[in-house]
């Protein structure tokens, strides 16, 4: 299925977007993991548009959106920018699913006012203790400069690079290793290339996850959920954490979305799921 490219304005700035399938179909909002953009998930766009009508946004200050014009922006901040930009569009009843970073945004999400939220997709969470957070928040996502010397242009591919081989990236040995092998060289040259394009922003949506008080919010959610996993991400391992704050939810474990045959699986589980349930 075709994906396509847009724009929507909110008072924040324009959020950039793609979006694929019919209208008339049942809608999906689909929220990209950091550091990246809805780019990481085209995959899964497209194959969830031959039953859905799928809108994936970038996050702003991420992809081609426009950053939010606050210097610490919090998660809310996010969701608030995401939900005007849902209304904008005239979307009234839509499943939100969101991956990393994407699902505190979601979650966050369905618990404003007056929010679209009909069904929610929880995928890949990590649930840290306040040693683990203090950790990420000072040197999982630094701000970064362009260098004269191009110095960023090195740090930025190995950023993106060794977060597929080791959690966190910047611990670097047997013990943080990561049992996968790395991803197409085309889908990390994506990721690249969003980093490169925010570089002075890329950090916010990503320390602002980290600082997200996951536990109150994920115990606050009232409606459908879902919870959702590969077993090769690396925070797969909070997985049974999870699920003792939302205990009514359905648990999926799926292949990815990162090449073109594991996201026709996974669209293929979850589409079967929601099929059953909507």
């Amino acid at each position: 299925m075709e994906v396509k490219r847009n724009y929507v304005e909110t008072n924040t700035g324009q959020i950039h977007f793609r979006y694929a399938g019919n209208p008339n179909d049942p809608n999906i909002c689909l929220f990209h993991a950091s550091p990246g953009s809805s780019r990481q998930i085209s995959e899964l766009i497209s194959g969830l548009a031959k039953y859905f009508f799928v809108y994936a946004p970038d996050t702003p200050g991420n992809g081609l959106s426009d950053p939010l014009q606050i210097k610490q922006p919090e998660i809310l901040d996010y969701a608030n920018a995401h939900l005007q930009a849902l209304n904008n569009l005239g979307i009234q009843k839509t499943i939100l699913f969101g991956t990393h970073t994407g699902a505190s945004i979601a979650a966050c999400l369905s618990q404003i006012p007056k929010n679209p939220c009909s069904f929610l997709i929880l995928d890949s969470v990590g649930l840290y203790d306040s040693e683990e957070k203090a950790n990420l928040l000072e040197n999982y996502a630094p701000k970064k400069n362009i260098s004269p010397t191009g110095e960023h242009l090195i740090w930025a591919w190995h950023f993106i690079r060794d977060q597929w081989l080791f959690w966190p990236w910047y611990e670097q040995n047997e013990g943080n290793r990561i049992a996968r092998g790395l991803p197409d060289l085309t889908y990390l040259h994506g990721m690249y290339i969003d980093v490169l394009e925010n570089l002075e922003t890329y950090h916010l949506s990503y320390n602002a996850a980290f600082r997200f008080d996951k536990e109150a919010c994920f115990k606050g959610i009232c409606c459908p959920t879902i919870l959702a996993s590969n077993k090769e991400d690396m925070l797969f391992k909070y997985f049974p954490k999870l699920k003792k704050y939302i205990p009514n939810c359905l648990e999926i474990i799926h292949e990815g979305w990162q090449s073109k045959k594991n996201a026709e699986i996974t669209t293929l589980q979850l589409s079967n799921l929601l099929k059953t349930l909507l």
